[in-house]
């Protein structure tokens, strides 16, 4: 139905006012959407560098989380594994109590006093390295703060 393409285009003065002939909220649209296309025209290449660096952060933080949640499995499998040998220890030991060996007794008891001691380590650890998540991420949050604040006060 048309003959081409139609070119539409948009004069506007040599210092950015639109057209007098604009309702005032008409005029202050135009004013704002060419402002922003001006700041995002220039800024364009800095923003696609500081979203790149944000994403690399992004993956490094990624990472060092990982290996925080691993570490977290690991100490829980081992304080468990430890957890169940002193109840085995205890059952022994409840049942060794009958006996007329004083050293049994004494070797049992210092057997279960370690896997006690090592599962309470354990118990520890995890509570150490789960205290750190509040940490995840806070360069990344920091760094995306601090770019929205310059961001809010350029414009």
């Amino acid at each position: 139905m048309s003959d081409g393409p139609v070119d539409i285009a948009v004069d506007i003065p040599a210092d950015g006012a639109p057209e007098e002939g604009l309702h005032p909220e008409e005029r202050a649209a135009a004013l704002d959407t060419l402002h922003v296309l001006r700041i995002l025209r220039k800024a364009g290449g800095s923003l696609l560098v500081q979203g790149s660096l944000h994403g690399q952060l992004l993956r490094l933080e990624w990472a060092q989380e990982k290996e925080r949640v691993l570490k977290m499995l690991l100490v829980t499998l081992l304080g468990f594994s430890c957890l169940i040998c002193a109840m085995l220890v205890l059952g022994a030991l409840a049942l060794l109590l009958s006996w007329d060996t004083p050293y049994r007794i004494h070797v049992l008891v210092a057997l279960a006093a370690m896997y006690f001691g090592t599962t309470w380590y354990c118990w520890w650890q995890f509570q150490r390295l789960s205290a750190a998540s509040a940490q995840a991420f806070a360069a990344t949050r920091a760094e995306l703060e601090a770019d929205l604040e310059m961001l809010r006060n350029s414009l």
